[in-house]
């Protein structure tokens, strides 16, 4: 558990870093709170990371190998890791991987998360190229709508250690 919050903290710690730096005042996106990335343990990073680069065009932003956790008496323990942050293009939203080779099979036949939602302008077309690129189809592609006039079209998929993603084509409102 501390790892996992160790990686969460260097994710966040790494998007605040990477943004350009440019007067905060001038920036019409509100900068806290937002989600700003997901977290996902892969058995496979190369595996992961080429599925993910294919069906949908996100790009590696950097690779970590090694994280220093600083202790309050300023001494320094070095823990390896395996780690790709990923970003679409023009975005700054981080899809984070870390290789766990050791994840008991409940974790890898569910996914480590509940499920990513990838916005796409055509969701037929989004679906058939993950399809290609190796994602497995949960259900097929359906209409949703919620309360304040949403709707979209979406559909399930299933990635290499059971993580589920949401391909979602917005209609009418927000989301």
């Amino acid at each position: 558990m501390k790892s996992y919050i160790l990686l969460c903290l260097i994710g966040v710690q790494l998007y605040s870093c990477s943004q350009p730096s440019e007067n905060p005042v001038a920036q019409t996106d509100p900068v806290s709170p937002r989600v700003n990335h997901v977290m996902l343990y892969v058995k496979d990073l190369d595996r992961s990371v080429g599925l993910y680069t294919t069906a949908f065009d996100f790009e590696v932003t950097n690779n970590v190998k090694e994280i220093i956790r600083v202790a309050d008496d300023g001494s320094e323990q070095s823990i390896p890791v395996n780690m790709a942050l990923l970003k679409f293009p023009g975005q700054n939203f981080v899809y984070e991987m870390a290789e766990n080779t050791t994840l008991p099979d409940s974790i890898s036949t569910t996914g480590a998360f509940q499920h990513v939602g990838i916005d796409v302008k055509d969701i037929s077309a989004a679906l058939d190229r993950a399809l290609r690129a190796g994602f497995v189809m949960r259900d097929t592609i359906r209409t949703v709508k919620a309360t304040g006039n949403i709707e979209a079209m979406n559909c399930f998929l299933t990635g290499p250690d059971g993580e589920t993603v949401e391909l979602m084509q917005m209609v009418a409102g927000e989301f």
